[in-house]
């Protein structure tokens, strides 16, 4: 059963934000004027005229509804809100977008645990066709919404099968420029025997190497809290082609 929002003045402001992002300033006040609140307080320009933000001018209404007690209208925000209502919201238009972060947040608040898609994730991940070991290690973490996990564990075998194949102990970047070296390769990924097959030999080196300098080691940048799936589901791909190279090398 889903919670009752607790309309404190962080949640409000955290819904203005949302609004604010998702819909243009005719659409929102026809949202609050459909819900019940006055008139005067809807007018089209109502928001431009008193030169605030739309989440300052939104936030504030919000407030003063809360002040008298209408829940009722807060109730009728909420619901369009989590519906992504059409008539209100302008999603996929240029310059309006719901916040995910944002939006994710506020499902938590009301205990709708459907805030991770598993069904539609794991639809997501099957329609790839990843490499079995990218499905061995991060199917169910990208399942369960785990994204930057389920890339780092895919990282991690990598760099294992690539140890196991040439024998290295070191790790990583060094790893794989030792492995795959153009002038004594411990792993062939071609016959090496023309200039094309070189090149497409230190190609790959730096791709191998660029996978774990670039996507397994770094901290604070995206990959760091990465919620957009088909992102994720980029990096996978990059990390599945890397085994089908490891598989194509053995078997030649």
């Amino acid at each position: 059963m889903v919670k009752k929002l607790e309309y404190s003045r962080e949640n409000l402001r955290l819904l203005a934000f949302i609004i604010a992002k998702a819909s243009s300033g005719s659409l929102f006040t026809k949202l609050l004027k459909d819900g019940g609140w006055t008139p005067e307080s809807t007018a089209s320009k109502e928001w431009q005229l008193a030169k605030k933000s739309k989440e300052e001018y939104l936030f504030e209404e919000f407030v003063k509804i809360a002040e008298q007690g209408r829940t009722d209208i807060l109730d009728f925000v909420l619901e369009k809100v989590l519906e992504k209502d059409s008539i209100y919201f302008k999603r996929g238009e240029a310059g309006y977008k719901f916040p995910q972060p944002q939006f994710s947040a506020l499902n938590r608040k009301l205990g709708k645990e459907s805030i991770i898609p598993r069904k539609k994730n794991l639809k997501l991940f099957n329609e790839r066709k990843l490499h079995p070991s990218v499905v061995f290690t991060s199917r169910r973490l990208f399942r369960d919404g785990y994204f930057t996990q389920g890339i780092f564990e895919a990282c991690k075998l990598l760099n294992k099968q690539v140890q196991d194949y040439s024998r290295l102990t070191s790790d990583g970047k060094k790893l794989m420029l030792n492995a795959l070296s153009v002038n004594n390769p411990l792993i062939k990924l071609n016959k090496m025997s023309n200039q094309s097959d070189k090149d497409e030999q230190e190609g790959f080196m730096h791709i191998f190497a660029g996978v774990m300098q670039g996507i397994r080691n770094p901290k604070g940048h995206e990959l760091e809290n990465l919620h957009d799936p088909i992102r994720a589901l980029e990096y996978l791909g990059l990390i599945s082609l890397l085994f089908r190279e490891l598989d194509k090398a053995q078997k030649l």
